[in-house]
C-alpha cells in the first residue's frame, strides 16, 4: 500500500508541476493587444492612457519629423533620475499588406528587432492602422540617461520605410523638481472620409481621456502635448480641450498642418482644466485622413507669468565635420517666474542646425543644456544660441534671449568613403583589361582618387577607370585623398584567365569552383607544416590498426 500511496504522490506532484510551469509560461507570455485595425488601434474612436501619476521634477515631451532610413532623431533630457519613458518612432509603410522590419538604437543600445506585417500585424508594442500607418512604442526607463543622447532608426524590407518622426516622453524626478501631474494617452486613429476608405466608411473623431481629479487651487499652470501622423496643409482639422477649441498661435482650423506628415505641438489649456475627467477631442474636418497617436497632459504647481530668459553661456570644444559634436548652453530665468515648456535653438550660420526642449525652468535657476551638430562640410561658421526660438513665452524682456554669436572653426579628420561596385572581389574574368568603378564619400570637394597609382577623373561621387590584368591573380588598389589630406585605401584581387600567350581558359560555373574549392582544400590541407605532421600521424594509427587486426585475427584462428 505505501509503494502505491508513494507512486500516487509522485504522480500528483508531477501533474501540479506542470500546471505551475503553464501557470508560468502563460503570464510571461505578453497579449497581443495591438492587432491591426484599419480605423485605429487599440481603439478605433480614442487613445488609451498608459500611464497617469506625479512627480517631482518635469515631464520630457520631445522630437521631431523624420526622414528617409536611417533617420537619427536627438533629445536632450534633463538632469534626474528617470521614473517612466517610452520612445515612439512613426514609419510609413505603403500598404496593409506590405512588410518590413525595423531596428532602434537608443542611447547606444539595440532594441528589439520587429518585424512588421501591416494587416498580420500582432507585436504588443506596434499600433498599425489605416493603409500601413506604424507609431512603435518602446519601454526604454532601463536603458535612458539623462544628458545628450540619441535614437537611431533603420527600416528594410517591402515597406516604403520612410519615418514619419520619433518622440521621447519621459517622467523625471529632479533634485529641486517642482510637483507636476501628468496623463499620458497613446494609440494609432485612423480619422478618415469616405474617399480613402473605400468599404470602411468614415470615422470622424477621437477622444484622449484624461481620467482622475484635480485640486484647481494646487495647479497654476497646464500643458497639452499632442502628435498627429499624415496631416495634411490646407485641410481643415480641429482639436478640442474639454469642448473648448484649442488654437495654434492664430491657426484655429487647421492643427495637423505640417509638411512632413508629422505635427508635435504644445498649448496652454490652464484656463480649461476642470475638477475631474478632462478630455481633449480630435476632429476629422475635412482633412482626408489624420492619425492622432499620442496626448500628453501636465499640470504644474507653479505659475508661469513674469519669465526671463537668456543664455547665459555657450562652451564650444574642437569641432570635426561628420561627427556628432556636443555644444553646451546654460539657460538661464532671470525673471519672476518659472517658465514651463519652451525650446531652444541653435544657430549655424543664421540655419536651425539642433534643437532642445526645457520642460520647467523655475525663476532664478537655470539648466545647462546639449546641442548635437554634425557639420557637413570644414570652415568658419557662426554659432548662436536662442534660448525661446519660437519666442512663445512673454517675458520681461524679449531682447535677450540669444548669446554674443561665436565664429568657430570646422575641422575635417574624416577620411573619404570609398566603394568599389565592380568588379567584385574575388571575381575571375576572361579579359586582360577591366573597368573598376565606384563612388566617394567626403565632406571635401577637393578630392583625388587614383586607382593602382594612376588619377582617375571625379563625376560627381562617382569614379571609374580602365586597369590591364596580368594572368592570374591581380590586387587593384583604390586610394582617396581629400582637401584636408586625410586618406584611405580599399583594394579587390581579381582573377585573369587570359595567358601571355593570348589564349583565354574558360570560366568555370559556380558548381565546378564549388567542387574545385573543396577538392584543393582536401587535397592542399595535409601538405602545409603542421597538416604533413597530423597527416604522418594519421597514417601511422592506420597502418598500426591494420597490423593489430590482423595479427589478433590470424591468432583466432
Amino acid at each position: 500500500m505505501e509503494k502505491i500511496h508513494d507512486s500516487r504522490k509522485i504522480k500528483l506532484n508531477i501533474f501540479l508541476s506542470c500546471v505551475v510551469i503553464a501557470l508560468l509560461v502563460l503570464s510571461s507570455t505578453p497579449p497581443a493587444v495591438a492587432d491591426y485595425n484599419f480605423d485605429g488601434v487599440p481603439e478605433t474612436d480614442e487613445l488609451e492612457e498608459v500611464e497617469e501619476g506625479t512627480v517631482d521634477g518635469s515631464v520630457y515631451v520631445d522630437g521631431g519629423h523624420g526622414g528617409p532610413s536611417p533617420y537619427t532623431q536627438y533629445f536632450n533630457v534633463p538632469e534626474g533620475t528617470v521614473e517612466w519613458a517610452h520612445l515612439y518612432v512613426g514609419v510609413w509603410g505603403g500598404s496593409k499588406v506590405k512588410t518590413g522590419k525595423v531596428e532602434v538604437t537608443f542611447n547606444n543600445e539595440e532594441l528589439d528587432i520587429l518585424e512588421l506585417k501591416g494587416e498580420a500585424d500582432t507585436n504588443s508594442n506596434v499600433y498599425c492602422s489605416g493603409h500601413g500607418v506604424y507609431w512603435i512604442v518602446y519601454n526604454v526607463k532601463e536603458n535612458q540617461a539623462t544628458g545628450s543622447v540619441d535614437a537611431i532608426v533603420t527600416t528594410s524590407g517591402d515597406i516604403d520605410g520612410r519615418v514619419y518622426g520619433v518622440i521621447l516622453v519621459a517622467a523625471i524626478k529632479e533634485e529641486d523638481g517642482t510637483e507636476v501631474q501628468y496623463w499620458i494617452n497613446e494609440g494609432n486613429v485612423n480619422l478618415h472620409g469616405l474617399g480613402w476608405s473605400g468599404e470602411h466608411g468614415t470615422n470622424d473623431e477621437a477622444v484622449a481621456e484624461f481620467s482622475g481629479t484635480v485640486n484647481l487651487d494646487k495647479y497654476a499652470a497646464a500643458r497639452l502635448a499632442v502628435v498627429y501622423l499624415t496631416g495634411t496643409p490646407g485641410l481643415n482639422d480641429y482639436l478640442y480641450f474639454n469642448d473648448e477649441k484649442l488654437c495654434d498661435g492664430d491657426n484655429c482650423d487647421d492643427i495637423a498642418n505640417s509638411k512632413q506628415y508629422f505635427d508635435f505641438k504644445t498649448f496652454d489649456v490652464i484656463d480649461y482644466i476642470k475638477e475631474d475627467n478632462n478630455e481633449a477631442k480630435f476632429e476629422l474636418g475635412d482633412e482626408d485622413y489624420v492619425h492622432p497617436v499620442l496626448a500628453v497632459l501636465t499640470l504644474h504647481t507653479e505659475e508661469e507669468g513674469d519669465s526671463d530668459l537668456t543664455v547665459s553661456n555657450v562652451a564650444v570644444s574642437i569641432l570635426y565635420t561628420w561627427r556628432s559634436n556636443i555644444i553646451s548652453a546654460t539657460i538661464e530665468n532671470i525673471g519672476e517666474d518659472s517658465a514651463y515648456g519652451f525650446q531652444s535653438a541653435l544657430y549655424a550660420n543664421n540655419k536651425i542646425v539642433s534643437t532642445a526642449s526645457i520642460s520647467s525652468l523655475t525663476a532664478g535657476k537655470n539648466k545647462t543644456i546639449d546641442f548635437s551638430w554634425k557639420p557637413d562640410h570644414e570652415g568658419e561658421y557662426v554659432l548662436w544660441v536662442y534660448a525661446d526660438h519660437f519666442d512663445k513665452k512673454a517675458e520681461l524682456c524679449e531682447t535677450n534671449n540669444n548669446n554674443t554669436p561665436l565664429t568657430v572653426n570646422v575641422i575635417d579628420f574624416t577620411p573619404p568613403e570609398i566603394e568599389i561596385d565592380q568588379p567584385e572581389d574575388g571575381e575571375i574574368v576572361d579579359t586582360d583589361v577591366i573597368t573598376v568603378s565606384g563612388t566617394i564619400e567626403d565632406t571635401s570637394k577637393k578630392i583625388t582618387v587614383l586607382v593602382n597609382g594612376v588619377p582617375v577623373i571625379l563625376s560627381g561621387k562617382k569614379w571609374s577607370a580602365p586597369v590591364s590584368l596580368s594572368y592570374g591573380y591581380n590586387k587593384i588598389i583604390v586610394n582617396a585623398v581629400d582637401g584636408a589630406n586625410n586618406s584611405a585605401t580599399e583594394f579587390i584581387l581579381v582573377r585573369s584567365l587570359v595567358h601571355p600567350s593570348g589564349e583565354s581558359e574558360s570560366i568555370p560555373s559556380e558548381e565546378s569552383k564549388g567542387i574545385i574549392d573543396t577538392t584543393m582544400t582536401v587535397v592542399k590541407a595535409p601538405f602545409d607544416k603542421i597538416g604533413r605532421f597530423f597527416f604522418g600521424l594519421g597514417l601511422l594509427i592506420i597502418i598500426v590498426s591494420i597490423t593489430a587486426v590482423y595479427w589478433w585475427r590470424k591468432r583466432l584462428k
